[in-house]
């Protein structure tokens, strides 16, 4: 019940900032992109540097950088799988090219940071126009819902 509680007093955070949807749009994926790669505990620094250097919004940058921090996990996986179907078919053929130990971390590396420079852009490019649309349309219809 607190988390949800949490979760919604953000959300209502982050549709009351009064700067533009494009500023917001900016924070949000700016604010994650660092997600997607070990930053080592720098990601929300890099993420507030970051939303600054395109002028997104800082807060909803922070937003999304604290809800990147809870499903890193999920996105680090999902690198290594999409690095695979980039690099060859499928996971189980990467496992097979790669046959002593240091051939095989170079080859995994090389999956992880091409999966996460793919998820980047991709994830980065189509959640920008689904924040934008949602702050430019419904802004008011969702935050009049939330309370």
């Amino acid at each position: 019940m607190k988390i949800k509680r949490i979760l919604k007093f953000y959300l209502i955070r982050l549709f009351r900032l009064k700067k533009g949807a494009r500023q917001i749009s900016l924070g949000l994926v700016m604010g994650f992109v660092p997600n997607w790669f070990p930053t080592f505990g720098l990601g929300p620094m890099l993420s507030v540097v970051l939303a600054k250097v395109t002028r997104g919004n800082i807060p909803a940058a922070i937003i999304s950088a604290s809800f990147g921090s809870l499903v890193w996990p999920f996105l680090f996986l999902l690198n290594y799988k999409v690095g695979c179907l980039f690099m060859y078919a499928s996971p189980a053929q990467a496992e097979e090219a790669s046959v002593g130990y240091l051939p095989a971390v170079q080859e995994i590396s090389l999956f992880f940071f091409v999966g996460a420079a793919l998820n980047t852009l991709i994830f980065g490019v189509l959640s920008y126009f689904v924040f934008y649309f949602l702050f430019s349309k419904y802004r008011h219809t969702i935050l009049r819902k939330l309370q």
